[in-house]
């Protein structure tokens, strides 16, 4: 049996953010994780065997997948229900197979793409909600979430509900922000700013790489290369 899961459908706005094709159209009063395909919905073919680490020192195994709608890790239960850890403030990361994430209150789940001497490069993507179509008077769009339930490795259930949009369609597609993560597990958005910061000793260097090699902030092989060099000086 599976458990309709709460959705964040709209990203916080991020200059780092590019857009892939794939659109998928939802009509009023459908459920975007009953329409979507698996295989688009899932970043995983199947749920797969991997450990939760919380900040408190607590581990937890379970068969988790990531879920592109609203960006959310997801796991079985024994029942093999799909549930959401719901003790996130204490989250420091999840490991599925080769796969790492890591967790921010104001970001969410973001991937390891790239680990450096003072920072870890990260990638969030989801389907995320990038426009509405007028329904019928008596539609009903699927536009944050339902009375959904939860279940956590240390709390039962939980509940939450928000107002449901009654008259539009939701158009959805992929997007991807990167991110910047420091040694502490603290989250930047990728700037020069945020770079100089995580290299304080090397704020000139880093000026004036940045003059002579333009940065795309955007780009994951361009933050790549930032940070590649940024870990020489």
């Amino acid at each position: 049996m599976k458990k309709p899961i709460t959705l964040f459908l709209l990203l916080a706005a991020c200059p780092c953010f590019a857009q892939a094709q794939k659109v998928f159209k939802i009509k009023a009063g459908e459920y975007p994780d009953k329409v979507i395909p698996y295989a688009d919905r899932y970043q995983l073919s199947q749920f797969t065997t991997g450990k939760a680490d919380f900040i408190d020192g607590r581990t937890s195994q379970a068969r988790f997948n990531y879920n592109y709608i609203g960006g959310h890790i997801l796991f079985l239960d024994a029942k093999l229900d799909t549930l959401e850890i719901i003790d996130q403030a204490l989250l420091k990361g999840i490991t599925v197979g080769e796969k790492s994430y890591r967790f921010d209150k104001r970001f969410g789940y973001a991937e390891i793409v790239g680990s450096y001497n003072r920072a870890s490069l990260a990638k969030r993507e989801v389907l995320a909600r990038i426009g509405t179509e007028k329904g019928g008077p008596y539609g009903i769009s699927y536009t944050a979430s339902s009375v959904t339930t939860y279940r956590s490795y240390s709390s039962d259930q939980a509940q939450t509900s928000k107002k449901l949009n009654t008259n539009a369609e939701g158009v959805f597609t992929y997007r991807t922000a990167h991110y910047l993560i420091d040694n502490n597990n603290r989250f930047y958005v990728p700037t020069a700013g945020s770079v100089k910061k995580l290299y304080p000793a090397h704020r000139k260097q880093i000026d004036q790489y940045l003059r002579e090699k333009p940065v795309n902030f955007g780009k994951e092989a361009d933050l790549a290369r930032l940070l590649g060099y940024c870990d020489t000086l």
